[in-house]
């Protein structure tokens, strides 16, 4: 039972850090991976505004400082991130090979 909790804890922690790397790539590769994103999570859509993603890229790229600011909190996500994944993968490697052989 454990094993499979640490294994879906690992699995969402994955798409997480998917989630997280697909902001540092470029603007025109957001709309191919969003799409794929959304066949395997379909969700209702919602669009607040029409040009919402071009609008904050353009204040994205006028203002370097936001940016710099955006990558480095996006970053230190991503590595809180990746450091959750490595011990939950440690603790299931070791309650894998604690647990009886059936």
């Amino acid at each position: 039972m454990k094993r499979t909790a640490f294994l879906f804890v690992l699995l969402g922690l994955v798409v997480l850090e998917l989630l997280l790397f697909e902001s540092f790539i470029p603007y025109g590769w957001h709309h191919p991976v969003s799409w794929v994103l959304d066949r395997i999570f379909a969700a209702q859509e919602y669009k607040p505004h029409p040009n919402m993603d071009w609008e904050i890229e353009m204040v994205l790229r006028q203002h370097h400082s936001v940016r710099i600011g955006f990558y480095l909190f996006t970053a230190a996500l991503a590595t809180g991130n990746a450091l959750l994944i490595s011990k939950v993968w440690k603790a299931w490697r070791r309650l894998k090979l604690t647990s009886p052989q059936t």
